[in-house]
């Protein structure tokens, strides 16, 4: 077997946010939003990776994937320890490894971080290249983009990361199925204005220019979470799946006078606004805001108004509202359900072929 620093590894391909180059100071690659991952395309019999990681009370569950396809799921080790990915292969055949964390990352855990220093394969195996993805896709949302609710039965309700996996996500299917380059900025109760709970400041516009945000601990922020996020001309779409929350915390900033009130507003206010600033970061994307998995009833219509808005203000065409199947109809039976009263993986299926297909009616 033979060992590689990973900042060695020149063929690696990182998906998700991450700093300038993918190598933090000390060498190693960080991952760190839900869904973000390291490919490797190998000729090998076998592939291991040097993984560690810590927290202090949520774990951090990572998939693995080869060729696309899920073979295995567990906890991060807290101790760097040498793991398994994938064991006789055929050596003649290429084939593409994926280590992707399912877990979003935790504001408000100063300890959060998932590493990896090192690839290990057998003595004859070799790195190649990986094939280039067609485009790039960004991804803007909430639980359900961070893939809350895809583990487990419809009865589990506790919050707990072993629910979350955000490698089945309608994101990472649509990723897939347009073979793209994608990243994610997600967090569970989150929304435009505010969460669920209605508290302002969760939302995730405030963090969009950065690496990770989120994480701001004195040992994050020296990782580069704070750091302005290399864009490097941006996405080819983006996609927001952002709204749900603010529509379950409506009630707290409601002044009484409804979607007319202030609360109403101050969303078409912020829609009109952050679309701008996805349109900086991103000058070619085009830009397909969604909702509808989880039903809402006041959001949309807003989230429509400040579309309608900033196209009128910016002459910029390219933003289009799309609605999406919700749970409440599509999902039937258990094995359709999520858990945490989450959309499941039929919801994700449908929302992912419903984004595919409205993307291709797009004209370049």
């Amino acid at each position: 077997m033979k060992n590689y620093p990973v900042k060695e590894v020149k063929n690696i391909r990182l998906l998700g946010r991450n700093v300038e180059g993918g190598i933090c100071k000390d060498g190693a690659v960080r991952l760190f939003w839900a869904g973000a991952s390291l490919e490797v395309a190998v000729k090998a019999r076998e592939v291991w990776a040097e993984i560690s990681c810590n927290y202090d009370f949520h774990e951090i569950w990572l998939a693995i994937e080869v060729n696309g396809y899920q073979i295995s799921r567990f906890i991060a080790p807290k101790r760097p320890i040498w793991v398994c990915l994938a064991r006789n292969l055929n050596p003649e055949k290429e084939n593409l490894i994926s280590i992707i964390k399912d877990t979003q990352p935790m504001s408000g855990d100063n300890l959060h971080e998932l590493k990896i220093t090192g690839l290990r394969l057998d003595d004859a195996g070799e790195f190649c290249t990986p094939k280039p993805h067609d485009c790039k896709i960004e991804f803007i949302g909430d639980s359900i983009t961070s893939g809350e609710g895809l583990a487990g039965s419809p009865d589990e309700m506790d919050w707990i990361t072993q629910w979350f996996c955000a490698s089945k996500t309608y994101a990472a299917q649509l990723a897939k199925k347009m073979n793209a380059d994608w990243s994610t900025i997600s967090q569970c109760g989150w929304g435009l204005c505010w969460g669920w709970d209605g508290d302002v400041t969760s939302n995730i516009p405030m963090y969009y220019s950065q690496v990770c945000g989120v994480l701001n601990g004195e040992q994050q922020q020296a990782l580069g979470t704070c750091d302005v996020v290399p864009y490097n001309n941006g996405a080819d779409y983006v996609i927001l799946n952002l709204g749900t929350n603010d529509n379950s915390g409506f009630k707290s900033q409601d002044d009484g006078k409804g979607a007319a009130g202030v609360a109403g507003q101050a969303i078409v206010a912020e829609v009109k606004r952050f679309l701008g600033e996805i349109r900086r970061y991103n000058p070619k994307a085009k830009i397909i805001w969604t909702w509808g998995m989880i039903p809402i009833d006041i959001v949309p219509a807003l989230i429509q108004s400040g579309i309608k808005e900033y196209i009128k203000d910016s002459a910029d065409m390219n933003v289009y509202p799309l609605e999406l199947e919700g749970m409440d109809k599509l999902e039937k039976s258990d094995e359709d359900k999520g858990s945490r009263g989450h959309p499941g993986s039929l919801t994700h299926k449908k929302a992912a072929e419903r984004i595919y297909e409205f993307i291709k009616t797009l004209k370049d």
